[in-house]
């Protein structure tokens, strides 16, 4: 294995060279051609400005269409036919660099983008500077790119106010609060600040208090987090008690909270704090699960149409996690489509495919769409390794 690489990592480097020996990729991302009615689907989440730039340009450059989630329903539904070279581009999570980065760059070309939100986890902000403000010399390019790794990991409610008034972007549910939940008694981990900041506190899972869940900043530093799963997968919540925190909390506590964790062997001793506990609790019921699910997608719906002013009808399951219960909830509760990632044996949805398991690719292999300055995939995934070397390096 690399250095600085984790079991993660070497799972992700073998993923493309496996799915593509599974036929799981259209032919357009091994050189071939895009179909008569092929609609490819992008999933993007943060940007930066050069590569989204540089997606954008190819896309113009080869008089490649964006369609409104409307249009693109339209033509899965078979009431409109689909155009030649069309593509819809998503966003998960609605992160910060949708407003400063995108946006701007979207708003050049005249195209559209479908924005999956988490309305639980979006703050009232006023809106931050952008892309354009660093053109015109109003705001600083390193502020700008540093969006993302403060309290601007996600776009606010005014800045989401103002792209859904521009038209250009269309934004439906990615669930309430994007959650995991604890599934057995088996520590994996503690709270820490990192933890509980920017996209990290997605994968921080619930915790409850009361009656209520705590996500992100809300759970004391240093609580013992459990094996975990999304919420939307069919594994039920265990609930541990609340003496298991607390001596981890207070320990933490004691030693100046954040500087706890600046020592080395912090981890070690917060283990030793847990030596020959046994974690206790109880699972949730069926019926619990199915509350707290319908939760998240009703409560989502209502959030985001609220602030909109248009119908939140299409779901963007997190994690691609989609289990019995959530898709049966999901129909329930008015949603008329669900986006996944890869779908066994579908690389792109059809017209008449399933509405509530819409394929998706990864924003890469977007300049591997037939036209002029078309890249090769051996480039692509040099990019994605490279990219992968770093992160493990910083």
């Amino acid at each position: 294995m690399p250095p600085g690489w984790s079991s993660h990592d070497l799972r992700e480097a073998w993923e493309v060279p496996r799915d593509l020996l599974l036929g799981r990729y259209p032919a357009f991302v091994t050189g071939g051609a895009l179909a008569a009615g092929e609609v490819p689907v992008f999933v993007f989440h943060g940007v930066e400005p050069d590569a989204f730039a540089r997606k954008l340009e190819h896309l113009a450059r080869n008089g490649y269409r964006t369609l409104s989630i409307d249009e693109y329903v339209g033509v899965l539904r078979g009431s409109t036919p689909a155009p030649l070279r069309a593509v819809l581009l998503t966003f998960d999570d609605g992160r910060g660099s949708v407003w400063s980065v995108a946006a701007p760059l979207l708003k050049r070309h005249g195209m559209h983008a479908v924005v999956f939100l988490v309305p639980g986890r979006v703050r009232e902000q006023a809106p931050g500077p952008t892309w354009d403000d660093v053109s015109a010399g109003l705001a600083d390019r390193t502020a700008v790119l540093a969006r993302e790794r403060g309290d601007g990991a996600l776009m606010s409610w005014p800045e989401i106010e103002a792209l859904a008034r521009g038209g250009l972007f269309d934004f439906q549910s990615h669930t309430l609060l994007h959650s995991r939940i604890h599934g057995a008694p088996v520590v994996a981990g503690f709270v820490t600040p990192e933890s509980q900041r920017g996209y990290a506190a997605f994968d921080q899972p619930l915790v409850r208090a009361g009656e209520r869940d705590l996500i992100g900043a809300e759970v004391p530093l240093g609580t013992p987090l459990l094996r975990s799963s999304p919420r939307t997968s069919d594994a039920l919540r265990f609930f541990e008690q609340d003496a298991l925190r607390d001596a981890c909390t207070a320990a933490v506590a004691d030693a100046g909270g954040e500087a706890f964790f600046r020592r080395p062997d912090w981890q070690p001793r917060l283990r030793q704090r847990l030596r020959g506990v046994r974690v206790r609790g109880r699972l949730e019921t069926k019926q619990e699960q199915a509350d707290a699910i319908r939760r998240e997608l009703v409560d989502a719906r209502r959030a985001i149409e609220a602030r909109v002013g248009r119908p939140a009808v299409h779901l963007c399951y997190p994690w691609h996690a989609a289990g019995a219960a959530a898709r049966a909830l999901a129909a329930e509760a008015g949603y008329q489509t669900a986006f996944c990632g890869k779908v066994t044996g579908v690389p792109i949805t059809p017209p008449g495919g399933d509405l509530r398991a819409i394929a998706r690719l990864g924003e890469d292999y977007l300049e591997l769409l037939p036209g002029a300055g078309r890249t090769t995939l051996a480039s692509v995934l040099r990019r994605k390794w490279s990219r992968r070397f770093a992160s493990a390096r910083e």
